[in-house]
C-alpha cells in the first residue's frame, strides 16, 4: 500500500495517542494535519485530500457523528470515528446503514485495530472510488452511443440514407468541426426537435 495520508481531528491526548500508535507501526502512514473542530476539518479536507480522516466523537463544535456526515457528504476519502462509549457507538451505527466510508472504533486504542482499520478504510475507498469512475465513463459511453443512435435514425428519416450512410456522416461532421460525435448527434437532436415542434 501506498503511504496512506490522515488527518487527526481532535484533542491533544487524541493526538499524542494516534500518533504514538503510528509511530511504532510499520505501515506506511503519514500525518499530514492535526485539526482540534470539525469546520477546521472539514476546509482542510478539501485542500489537502487525505485519504482518511481520524476524528474523535467529542470536538469543540461538532461530534465525530457530524463530521463524518460532512466528510460522507465530500465524497472525498473515509472518515473514522473514535467513541468512549456504546451510546456513541450507535449514533455511527446510524450513519454507517446508507455508507461504505465511515468506520468506528471504540477507545481506549488498540495498536492493530486502528492501523488495520486505517488499512482497510484506505483500500476500500481506492476500490471504490475506482468502481465509480468506471461506472460514471460507462454511463457517459452509453449516453453517447444512444444521443449517437437516435441521431442516425433522424438522419435516415428525415434524408432518406441508409445507417451506414447516416453514421458516415455523423463521423464526417464531427471531424469537419473538431467536436465529437456526442456533441454533433445532441446538436442535430435538439435542431430537429425544434423544428419538429415549429
Amino acid at each position: 500500500m501506498d503511504t496512506a495520508k490522515i488527518l487527526i481531528v481532535g484533542s491533544e491526548s487524541v493526538e499524542k495517542e494516534i500518533k504514538n500508535i503510528f509511530s511504532s507501526s510499520l505501515n506506511n502512514f503519514k500525518i499530514i494535519d492535526v485539526c482540534r473542530s470539525g469546520n477546521d476539518a472539514i476546509r482542510k479536507i478539501n485542500s489537502l485530500s487525505p485519504d482518511v480522516v481520524v476524528a474523535d466523537y467529542m470536538l469543540t463544535d461538532m461530534t465525530g457523528f457530524e463530521i463524518a456526515g460532512k466528510i460522507e457528504e465530500l465524497n472525498i476519502c473515509p472518515a473514522i470515528v473514535l467513541t468512549s462509549n456504546q451510546s456513541q457507538s450507535d449514533f455511527i451505527d446510524d450513519l454507517k446503514k446508507d455508507s461504505i466510508n465511515i468506520f468506528c472504533i471504540t477507545r481506549p486504542l488498540h495498536n492493530l485495530v486502528l492501523t488495520h482499520t486505517v488499512e482497510l478504510a484506505v483500500k476500500l475507498s481506492h476500490k471504490f472510488y475506482s468502481i465509480q469512475k468506471q461506472v460514471h465513463s460507462l454511463e457517459n459511453k452509453l449516453e453517447e452511443r444512444k444521443n449517437v443512435d437516435i441521431a442516425r435514425g433522424i438522419l435516415m428519416k428525415k434524408f432518406n440514407l441508409d445507417e451506414a450512410q447516416a453514421y458516415r456522416n455523423l463521423q464526417k461532421k464531427a471531424m469537419d468541426s473538431g467536436r465529437t460525435i456526442n456533441e454533433i448527434a445532441k446538436t442535430i437532436i435538439k435542431m430537429f426537435e425544434f423544428i419538429d415542434n415549429k
